[in-house]
């Protein structure tokens, strides 16, 4: 019997984002992304010049942890840095070609694994946790 009072919401979610990276390392292990390289792709593949600004306040990495994110996915040519289209002062990151195809492909298989979730679950409970996360999101500001 679970104890109602004993704390649920982070272990539950530590469980779920290590069983996500765990399912990317399986799914992408031809071509050995990381769960925060398969994530920035992902978002890249979703929003074209991004700026590196946009990335740290998505995921909110360390600037630091960032960068290298960065460098790796550029080392092996599937981003470049650019100047952003819009402001000086910022620097846009967007997909090679080649990154495009593998960033098009994770957003796929999330979009997949979101749609089998919420085929299970529906629409209000997702909703629902959504809440719970943006809640959870606030109160660690």
């Amino acid at each position: 019997m679970d104890d109602y009072n004993a704390p649920r919401l982070a272990p539950a979610l530590e469980h779920a984002t290590h069983a996500l990276g765990l399912w990317v390392e399986r799914t992408f292990r031809d071509v050995g992304l990381t769960q925060a390289e398969a994530h920035v792709l992902a978002y890249l593949a979703r929003h074209p010049n991004a700026a590196i600004n946009d990335l740290h306040t998505s995921f909110g990495h360390k600037r630091s942890t960032l960068t290298s994110i960065l460098d790796r996915l550029e080392a092996r040519g599937w981003v470049r840095r650019v100047p952003h289209p819009t402001s000086r002062r910022l620097v846009a990151v967007e997909l090679t070609e080649a990154g495009r195809a593998i960033g098009e492909r994770v957003s796929g298989a999330l979009q997949t694994i979101e749609e089998r979730v919420r085929a299970k679950v529906g629409d209000t409970v997702i909703g629902d946790f959504l809440a719970v996360i943006h809640a959870l999101e606030e109160e660690l500001q």
